[in-house]
């Protein structure tokens, strides 16, 4: 390439960086709102076939990858922009590859595995017109759009880019994988395929940006289910027997989700793993790392956010030293249950419910977006997940306090249902431990870390919510 071709790219690189920094901050997806962005630098432009010149741009920003689809006319965000949403989703059904100016997107589609119970769901094809594209949710770290099309024949698909491009091997993409052909579970959307971004320097790792599963109609998450639900009437309120119910069956697929987790023995990334007391000990330090390194951050420092919070976050932080030798202590627990591979970030938000409420179907299998790729992917007990999923019934009930004014009841009836639920599911598996006092212990470890990571992420991302991890925390630590 010529020194004048080199220039031209740079060039055009740049021209596109300045358009996007003024906007990209404001994001609900841009990571650490709690900085401000050091430099928004385009470092590869991807220009996608048939959109009439719309390309997905890597940027760089504070020392993160981020993947923007875009207009380099306007520099502004095209995600939703149907043609391009089309193009990156065919290129993960059909595989193939764009070449950029540094990398590539390729391709890779996944062949399912036919379940005992069911044929395989049909490959879809999209017709080049007619194609409708929208947003599902708003509130998330990534973003996820419906592709329907007239006559498609598998019916809709979730488009869900992934914000970060992460350089390693992706949960999401290796859950899906796992569960489209290593297992004969079919509690999850089906997986069709991936789109990772290929650069050409050899020292490069590849990264996920996009995933692809089918779209189940009828349904919303257990979230906004509850949330409805809650609304009319609290917990002792008309829909009381149908919230206990949808907790009963979120805790007997969670269940069956373990189950499927820890089913291939043979297979290294997912076999389950002995606890040992070696492992536990780690275990304990590196929750107690967490929370010290969360009670010491600038962020937990200034909270610009939260002034009046302020005195209460001084509180807690005075409490850190005991937080992080009480998890410690509780980690430290028996080894009668397995370490195996878990969802990462469980919450009511990633669980589909129908119509019904009998079906529920887990999802986003990402694990939680702050943690390191290799974080996200160590075996670890499933007491993460479950006390993900009662952290997450008192972010519903204070939510719903939030809303009316009026507090819905006490989260207790709704997390107990759940757990005995679950507890009965898990009876007699390698994961869940035999013994009372271990549970015990590993459920209030990974509680008392998932508000930690709780409070981090609201002072970061959302200061509105800081209140209900605080809370929590407050009542945990005794503070």
């Amino acid at each position: 390439m010529s020194a004048d071709a080199r220039d031209d790219r740079a060039g055009v690189l740049a021209d596109l960086s300045a358009r996007i920094a003024p906007w990209l901050p404001k994001a609900r997806w841009f990571p650490g709102k709690d900085r401000a962005a050091e430099s928004v630098r385009v470092i590869d432009l991807l220009e996608i076939p048939g959109t009439g010149a719309l390309a997905v741009a890597i940027v760089e920003s504070a020392g993160t990858l981020l993947v923007v689809p875009v207009d380099p006319l306007t520099g502004l965000d095209a995600a939703a922009e149907p043609a391009l949403a089309a193009a990156i989703a065919m290129l993960a059904l059909g595989g193939g590859a764009v070449t950029g100016l540094h990398g590539s997107l390729v391709g890779r589609p996944v062949e399912a595995r036919p379940s005992d119970n069911a044929p395989p769901l049909p490959r879809v094809a999209f017709p080049a017109a007619d194609l409708r594209v929208r947003p599902l949710g708003g509130d998330a770290s990534n973003t996820s759009l419906v592709i329907e099309g007239a006559g498609a024949a598998g019916g809709a698909l979730v488009l869900k880019l992934l914000r970060q491009a992460r350089p390693g091997i992706h949960p999401e993409v290796e859950f899906g994988r796992f569960f489209a052909a290593a297992t004969d579970w079919r509690g999850t959307p089906e997986f069709y395929g991936w789109v990772e971004y290929v650069p050409v320097a050899p020292e490069g790792d590849r990264a996920a940006v996009a995933t692809l599963h089918t779209f189940e109609p009828g349904c919303k998450s257990a979230w906004e289910v509850l949330v409805e639900w809650l609304a009319d009437g609290g917990l002792d309120g008309a829909k009381r027997e149908s919230m206990l119910d949808l907790a009963r069956h979120l805790g007997t697929v969670t269940a069956q989700m373990h189950r499927a987790l820890a089913s291939r023995c043979d297979l290294p990334d997912f076999a389950p793993e002995p606890a040992t007391a070696a492992g536990r000990r780690a275990l304990g330090h590196r929750l107690a790392t967490h929370a010290r390194n969360v009670f010491t951050s600038s962020a937990f420092a200034a909270s610009p956010q939260s002034q009046t919070l302020s005195p209460r976050l001084s509180r807690l932080a005075a409490k850190a030293p005991g937080i992080s030798a009480e998890l410690e202590a509780l980690a430290a627990a028996g080894t009668t249950a397995a370490d195996i591979r878990v969802h990462g970030d469980y919450h009511l938000g990633q669980v589909l419910v129908d119509e019904s409420g009998q079906r529920v179907l887990p999802i986003d299998f990402e694990g939680e977006p702050t943690r390191p790729l290799a974080e996200r992917r160590r075996k670890t007990s499933a007491a993460k997940d479950v006390a993900g999923m009662l952290r997450s019934f008192d972010y519903l009930v204070a939510h719903v306090d939030r809303l009316h004014g009026a507090g819905p009841g006490d989260p207790a009836p709704l997390a107990e249902a759940f757990l005995v639920a679950y507890r009965h599911g898990a009876s007699r598996s390698a994961w869940w431990p035999t013994d009372a006092d271990e549970e015990r212990r590993l459920l209030a470890a990974f509680t008392l870390d998932k508000a930690v990571y709780e409070l981090a992420y609201e002072l970061a991302n959302r200061p509105d919510w800081v209140e209900v991890p605080l809370g929590a925390l407050e009542r945990l630590a005794g503070v």
